[in-house]
């Protein structure tokens, strides 16, 4: 899983040729810590559809602030250079595969 920061995020969302799914967290939160390991196992199936990456919050404040993130975890999903959906907390397996599969249809 690509990890991103304020440094790479931008030029990495613009060059991506695939849909890019975003883990905004932080590692003292404990639904974040729930939700990582669902996102890391879902990447394993989904890794020729979308490309998985995360964002330590707390590493990267200005890329959070951009993009709003007052809440983690939030999960962003980008198609084109721009967020098409997004999510607050943690969801189990299933739904945030169904709901990333219905995203990608649209």
């Amino acid at each position: 899983m690509q990890i991103l920061n304020d440094q790479n995020f931008k030029k990495f969302i613009e060059e991506a040729e695939k849909p890019v799914l975003v883990d905004f967290f932080a590692n003292w939160c404990p639904p974040c810590s729930f939700l990582g390991p669902v996102i890391e196992k879902i990447a394993e199936k989904m890794s020729g559809k979308v490309i998985f990456t995360k964002l330590n919050i707390d590493d990267s404040p200005e890329t959070a602030r951009q993009f709003g993130v007052e809440q983690i975890p939030t999960v962003m999903l980008f198609k084109n250079k721009e967020v098409i959906a997004d999510f607050l907390g943690f969801m189990p397996e299933d739904a945030v595969r169904d709901w990333i599969e219905a995203e990608l249809k649209k």
